[in-house]
């Protein structure tokens, strides 16, 4: 055979083919990538509706903000409960009512011996991290609604936030 011939242009073509796919291969995993930083690193700041500090030994300073204590003991579960049982339970007061740009900046205050959370159970609507014995951490809730959240650590602990508009 000559060259150009059948043979040839057959080897070209799955030449062509081959860099195709590996051109789309390489687009779709770029796509993938894109997509979970945008969900795992960009959505969550665009979708929050709250801010977050956390410090030490500080409460709430005035009537423009709600303490919640997580009272000494708070890390062992109620008597009687069962994993997965809904509580109100390891948070004081349980139910706290907020008004938007009144007081709806809240101190949670850990008299406790182990570290807590208050973890919105809506994922990305709020979460303090790790608030040690001793500790503060506050938030502050811009979206009218109502709020579960948890201890990350002691699942027992679920309380509730009602956010009015202002």
């Amino acid at each position: 055979m000559t060259a150009g011939g059948p043979k040839d242009r057959l080897a070209r073509g799955i030449s062509s083919a081959a860099a195709v796919g590996a051109v789309v291969s390489i687009l779709i995993v770029a796509g993938i990538a894109g997509l979970a930083y945008f969900q795992f690193n960009l959505a969550p700041n665009y979708f929050k509706s709250t801010t977050t500090t956390t410090s030490s030994g500080v409460t709430c300073p005035s009537s423009a903000c709600v303490n919640v204590t997580i009272p000494s003991g708070a890390s062992a579960p109620p008597s009687g409960y069962t994993t997965g049982q809904k509580t109100q339970y390891g948070f004081a007061p349980t139910t706290i009512t907020v008004v938007i740009g009144k007081n709806s900046t809240i101190f949670f205050v850990n008299n406790d011996a182990a570290p807590h959370t208050a973890t919105s159970d809506t994922a990305g609507v709020f979460d303090t991290g790790n608030i040690n014995p001793g500790a503060t951490a506050q938030i502050t809730i811009t979206t009218p609604g109502t709020f579960t959240y948890h201890c990350a650590y002691h699942p027992w602990m679920q309380a509730t936030i009602v956010v009015k508009s202002g």
